[in-house]
């Protein structure tokens, strides 16, 4: 059995590191590297071309700079995780890799940890980007962006089980792509605002808001406010992570009965 397991972990490596060397011939890693850039400029630039300047205050600073994470990490899932299985059918390289001795759950997980760790490298660049800054620019890194930063990486984990799950019933990457894109940016932050106001006894009173806790946009917003305020991080991470998870299961049960 060890020996079987072993087999299956050594090829979902194999089909991880040719995912990767794939994304890393295509234009997609480089439009997302390029993109990352821009935002990183135009943040630290912008404040100086108007005449301004960057606060001195580490907390500020990085406030700032992780506010822009979440959209990052919403169009990595996009760029990566949503293509990661639909590409194959649509590409026809399904036939090729389910004639072979490979087993579809070594493919799967092969896959999946291949958009998933290429997320993470970009978040963590990112983050560490910013670290950089907040040294030169105020002198110090405040403590509120290693939180962050665990909770960008549980985003990560959300947002890509969002997208396996629609590149596992697409027929087209395009497709899967705009799907992913408007799910995670529109729908499910519409969704939230319906349930917070249809649950609010007073629209008016922010007081009494309903903490719609549970949907992945809102656990997501702590991305953010725990720099500046008290956040419950374990449940936060637990939210995302469901959301990761949970999707990423069903869509590896519909990979495995999916036929080309």
């Amino acid at each position: 059995m060890k020996e079987g397991i072993a087999d299956d972990l050594r090829q979902s490596y194999v089909v991880m590191k040719n995912e990767m060397t794939k994304f890393f011939r295509g234009k997609r890693m480089l439009l997302f590297l390029a993109l990352i850039v821009t935002v990183l400029l135009l943040i630290t630039v912008l404040p100086y071309a108007l005449g301004s300047s960057l606060s001195k205050d580490p907390k500020e600073i990085i406030v700032t700079y992780v506010s822009f994470v979440s959209l990052i990490v919403l169009l990595a899932a996009t760029l990566f995780a949503s293509v990661t299985i639909v590409s194959e059918y649509e590409e026809r390289t399904a036939l090729i890799l389910f004639t072979r001795p490979i087993k579809k759950s070594s493919i799967f997980l092969g896959k999946f940890l291949a958009s998933l760790v290429i997320g993470v490298a970009f978040v963590g660049l990112y983050y560490l980007s910013v670290a950089l800054i907040s040294l030169i620019v105020a002198g110090g890194v405040d403590v509120g962006l290693a939180k962050s930063l665990l909770l960008a990486l549980m985003y990560v984990i959300g947002t890509f089980g969002v997208a396996m799950l629609i590149s596992s019933v697409m027929k087209k990457a395009s497709t899967s792509t705009i799907i992913v894109f408007v799910i995670l940016l529109m729908i499910l932050p519409i969704i939230s605002a319906i349930v917070i106001v249809s649950q609010t006894p007073d629209i008016t009173n922010l007081d009494s808001y309903y903490d719609a806790w549970w949907m992945l946009d809102q656990a997501a917003n702590a991305i953010t406010s725990v720099v500046s305020t008290t956040v419950d991080i374990a449940r936060e991470s637990l939210v995302m992570v469901t959301w990761g998870l949970v999707p990423t299961l069903i869509a590896f049960i519909l990979f495995k009965r999916r036929e080309f």
